[in-house]
Formats: C-alpha cells, structure tokens, sequence
C-alpha cells in the first residue's frame, strides 16, 4: 500500500469486528445490539435474542495518498458514502437494512418494547456515574416509547430551561451590568468634561477682566502723569507770577525805603551818606529776599 494510503469505512458505517469490512451500526435507542456468529454479524433486539437483522458487510475504499497528474482527488478517511465511486453499494446496504429494521421493529409488541427499554434503563442508571451518556440513550429510548416522540422535544426545551437557561441569565445579568458601569463612567466622563469647559471659560474670563484692568490701572497712571504735568506747569506758572511780584514790590519797598530814610534823617540830622543809605536798603532788601524764599520753600498741600 503507498504513502498515506490507509483503508476507511464511510462515515455511515463502522469497522467490521474483524477490521476488514464495514457495517452499519445498531440503533442502540430501539434496545438493539450487534451480535456474532462465526462470521455473520446481527443486530439483536435486547428484549428477545429470537428477534434480530442480520449485518452484510461491505468493502472498506482506499483514503488518502498522493494524487496521480490528470487524476481524481484524494478521498479523504471517513468521508460520506456519496462521493465514493461505488457508492451504490453502500446505498443498497443502507435501503435494505432499514426496510429489515422496520419490519422486524414493527413486529415486536409495545409492552415488550417498553419493559425491555424500562429494564436497560435501571442497569444504566445504575452505572449513570460511569457511563452517563449510556444512560442518556437508555432514557431517552425509554420515554420516547411511552411517550411518544414530542417527548424528546419537551424534554430538550425543559433541559434548555431548566439549565441552559440560568447561565443565559447570568450573561444576560453580566451584560446588563458592565453596561450599567459603562453609562457611570460615561455620566463621570461628561461631568468631567462640563467642568473643565466651565473652567476654562472662567479662566478666560478671568484673563480677560485681568486685561481689562491693567489697561484701566495704565489709562489711571497715564491720567496721573498727565495731572501732574498739568499740575507742575500750572505751579511753574504761579511761581513765575509770584517772583515777579515780588521783585517788583521789593524794588518798590526798597525806594520806599531809602526816600523815608533820606527825609527822617534829613530833620535836624546829619544826613547820611549815600553809602549808608546804599547799606541799609541793601539789608531791607535781602530781608525781603529771605521772607520770599521761605514762602517758595513752604510745602503746598492741595487739600488745605
């Protein structure tokens, strides 16, 4: 046999006991087992030994190996009778194993179907921990007979709610919650966003009426700095004013002065000298000159 060529029954049959040739296997859910007598094989109903199909065997097809350029495909190991080339075969065995299987099962009593599905049931309970799938079969073939078969889909939709349906509801109940959490955080998220809006719209509030009032505290100083310029001129202009003033009116007292001075001592007097009379009215003069620089020199307040 070449590399990766290997021998396979199709996928509705089974390996013969003998490992040569396929079978069909027993419906196990109808209490029917394979049975051997020499080399002829049998399905044998588990409530009467008399009551049996027999088995033909078929061939086993080569699976596998390398394709041949031009040649057909591989057929792959356990695939399904149909793409086989002789699949007729396998049809034929199939057709007649059914007809003989309906025939047979159709002779068999009900009561007799169900005590001897009732009694596999019991020995497969008893091995229920071992094999659970056996008692399964065993249970299902039981219930089936006396109770029709709507009893397999009541009893799938009674499994579905009993069992599947908890672990449907704790999902459900996950979901639910990680999408609550998800609307709690986003509800955080938008708070957290609304605040940081109204932050930075407070921030450039704030830099804007920080703006607004340096500029007024600028247009203030400039306002100061234009009074006092003002204010230093219109002094000046006072002052000029008033020294004027005042050399003027010491230049007045001053000839005042000297021709009082000149007519006192003109009475019966010596008259004095002009350098004399030159002296003192010096002397008024810079007294005049000291009470004007104590005036200028007085601070001015411009509350008082």
């Amino acid at each position: 046999m070449g590399a990766g060529i290997s021998q396979s029954c199709p996928s509705e049959f089974v390996v013969a006991p003998n490992g040569q040739t396929c079978i069909l296997a027993c419906p196990a859910t109808k209490q029917y087992a394979l049975t051997i007598n020499g080399n002829s094989f049998a399905c044998t109903y588990a409530g009467d030994n008399k009551i049996s199909v027999p088995l033909m065997p078929v061939p086993m097809y080569l699976a596998g190996g390398q394709v041949q350029p031009g040649g057909p495909p591989a057929i792959p190991p356990n695939a399904s009778y149909t793409v086989l080339p002789n699949k007729q075969v396998y049809k034929a065995e199939i057709d007649r194993f059914s007809n003989a299987m309906a025939v047979t099962d159709a002779n068999i009593d009900k009561n007799t179907k169900i005590s001897t599905a009732f009694a596999a049931l019991q020995t497969a309970e008893n091995a229920r921990t071992t094999a659970p799938d056996a008692y399964t079969k065993a249970r299902i073939a039981y219930y089936t007979l006396v109770k029709g078969d709507s009893w397999l889909q009541e009893e799938q939709a009674r499994v579905a709610a009993t069992e599947a349906q908890p672990v449907v509801d704790q999902y459900v109940s996950q979901y639910n919650d990680i999408q609550s959490k998800k609307d709690q955080q986003q509800s955080t998220i938008d708070v957290v966003d609304g605040v940081r809006d109204k932050i930075l719209t407070v921030k450039d509030d704030l830099q804007f009426s920080v703006s607004t009032f340096q500029r007024q505290i600028g247009d203030i100083k400039n306002q100061i700095n234009k009074d006092k310029v003002e204010q230093t001129q219109s002094i000046a202009a006072s002052t000029s004013w008033v020294d004027t003033f005042l050399n003027w009116a010491i230049a007045l007292i001053t000839l005042v002065a000297i021709v009082l001075l000149a007519r006192r001592f003109m009475r019966g007097k010596v008259p004095l000298t002009i350098e004399e009379l030159e002296t003192q009215a010096r002397l008024m003069r810079a007294k005049a000159m000291l009470a004007n620089a104590n005036s200028r020199t007085r601070p001015t307040s411009w509350f008082s």
